[in-house]
């Protein structure tokens, strides 16, 4: 009555390995849309706090030096973000460079 083991047959691990190698394309793919959505934003975000960082130095009677201040702050704090969120996900997939 009691089953033993089950057999495995060569299809199954045909299988098995069609869906390993499909997983590993879905992570490539995944990687790769990260990285470019990573890029996208941090693109504009550094021309953004670029031109702040300008106007700050301009701004010589400092009318404007405490919302520029905030605002590079905001900027540069959303700017690691995107960098940590890179970071995990590099770390997750095993392509992690120091």
């Amino acid at each position: 009555g009691d089953k033993v083991c089950d057999i495995v047959t060569l299809s199954d691990i045909s299988e098995l390995e069609r869906g390993y190698a499909h997983l590993k394309e879905m992570d490539e793919t995944r990687s790769r849309w990260l990285r470019t959505v990573t890029h996208e934003l941090k693109t504009p975000l550094n021309g953004v706090i670029g031109v702040m960082m300008l106007i700050e130095k301009q701004d010589q009677e400092k009318k404007h030096h405490k919302l520029l201040g905030s605002g590079l702050n905001a900027a540069n704090l959303l700017m690691t973000y995107i960098s940590d969120l890179l970071d995990y996900f590099q770390l997750q997939s095993g392509n992690f460079k120091v």
